[in-house]
């Protein structure tokens, strides 16, 4: 039998070893000042799952479930506490969302949709690859961003082949970047874009009740509303960058205009089933909108068992199409970021690691920087974990309306242009050969301009929704 502990890389090793060796430490370690036990609990167990999202010596869903039982374990809140945390509302509505996306492939109406727009794009090299650029972020809007990269790669390497691209290709790149930095700005659409978004909300829910506050709940049309400029933003920019960067090669595209045909022919005439599916995210849109943010996560439960009902879905491709690790992930990262709040770890970090003297627009960059610069390297679930619980009383002291933190950190979080472990997009793209890291690199131009778009829309977009950052400290 294979040693899986002889494959591990060293870095992962690595991982294993410090991440429980400074859990135990600051486990045993004196009680500071102001500090509750069960805050240095929370504090420890934060502290392994930062090592192993970081160095990955395991699966990050694992990670997320030893947190889990940590807290309990080490003393951070009771076990029934700690598993109520786990069965969030905002787990189901992830659930419910990658449901909806194992549907809409298996159906084969997510690749309809996808095959109309490239057709309707396929007029010159520049259109074809700016149409796959907004075809992919705006498939974003209905469809979680990882789905929608899994639907557009196989396309997008079919018309490389079609045109007869080789390897060293400005095209073949641009192409494949165009889908990979289109769904990486599209995860920023709406709240079906990506669970990062459903994950703030929920941390920031659990802190607002602990805090006493009355605030109103973030639903789904505020959130578009802040998020959705930034996000087209984004997209506009790496369009640019990519015709600057890869300047179209004069190829006839005739070859990809034919195998799109091709494609469109073996699809044959919208079925049954497809009708129903879009019929039924259509309906779970308007309900989303207008059932008010407690029920999102219900409405995604129902939409689902109708699906099942409908049978245009099958037990068995939920097992496929899911990627359940992504649930408990995300559950395991609600729990420990509760647990922070709910001990008063995330109030006693916020004072101890950041001076009086820092304004609201220097708080703001620090915190997008943080959180862009993370997500390339960890999980942007890990992220908004990690960041977000410590944030919201950063953002009190330092006289923000918590409310931006929903947006600043999911969104920044989201800036992912660079690194292949930086979402699964820029995995896939980077397995086809076609791309190295010096290729990338101009994403950090694409992640700039979206900074600053995310500024504007700060400091002028979003007081018109009740947002403001005030402005006694210039930026």
């Amino acid at each position: 039998m294979d040693d899986h502990r002889s494959r591990m890389k060293p870095t992962a090793a690595f991982g294993a070893v410090f991440g429980p060796l400074l859990c135990l430490a600051i486990h045993l370690a004196p009680l500071p000042v102001g500090l509750a036990p069960e805050g240095k609990s929370a504090l420890a167990v934060l502290s392994l799952c930062i090592i192993w999202w970081l160095f990955s010596p395991v699966a990050l869903p694992v990670t997320s479930l030893m947190g889990l039982a940590l807290l309990p374990a080490l003393g951070a809140m009771p076990t029934a506490e700690a598993l109520a945390l786990f069965g969030n509302p905002s787990v189901f509505f992830v659930i419910g969302v990658f449901l909806v996306a194992a549907v809409m492939h298996r159906t084969g109406l997510s690749m309809r949709i996808t095959l109309l727009g490239l057709r309707r794009a396929s007029r010159s090299e520049d259109i074809l690859c700016f149409g796959v650029l907004g075809l992919s972020w705006g498939l974003c809007s209905i469809v979680v961003s990882h789905a929608v990269a899994a639907i557009m790669l196989p396309i997008v390497l079919q018309l490389i082949q079609a045109l007869d691209l080789g390897p060293r290709s400005r095209t073949a790149r641009r192409l494949l970047l165009s889908m990979a930095w289109g769904t990486v700005a599209g995860s920023n659409l709406t709240l079906l874009s990506s669970a990062r978004a459903t994950l703030a909300l929920d941390l920031y829910g659990n802190w607002r009740e602990n805090a006493g506050l009355d605030a109103d709940p973030i639903g789904f049309i505020a959130y578009a509303s802040g998020a959705a400029p930034v996000s087209l933003c984004s997209m506009l920019a790496a369009g640019l960058v990519l015709r600057l960067v890869f300047p179209p090669e004069g190829i006839d595209i005739a070859p990809a205009v034919q195998r799109l045909n091709e494609r469109t022919r073996e699809l044959g005439n919208m079925q049954r089933r497809e009708w129903l599916t879009l019929g039924v995210v259509l309906g779970m849109v308007v309900a989303m909108i207008t059932a008010g943010p407690d029920w999102l996560g219900v409405v995604a439960l129902i939409v689902s068992c109708t699906l099942f009902l409908l049978q245009v879905l099958r037990w068995e491709d939920a097992e496929r199409y899911v990627n359940w690790g992504v649930a408990l992930m995300y559950g395991g990262a609600i729990a420990v970021g509760g647990a922070l709040d709910r001990t008063g770890a995330t109030t006693w970090l916020a004072e101890v690691l950041l001076p009086d003297v820092m304004g609201p627009w220097t708080t703001v960059a620090m915190i997008m920087i943080l959180a862009a610069a993370l997500t390339e390297v960890v999980s942007n679930a890990a992220v908004i974990a990690v960041i977000l619980p410590i944030s919201l009383p950063l953002a009190v002291q330092a006289g923000l309306d918590p409310h931006l933190l929903v947006f600043l950190v999911p969104i920044s979080a989201g800036f992912a242009f660079i690194l292949p472990t930086s979402t699964p997009a820029m995995a896939m793209v980077f397995g086809t050969g076609y791309l190295r890291v010096r290729h990338t690199m101009i994403g950090g131009i694409v992640t700039i301009v979206s900074w600053i778009a995310l500024l504007v829309m700060a400091a002028v977009v979003w007081p018109l929704l009740g947002l403001e950052i005030p402005s006694g400290v210039a930026p």
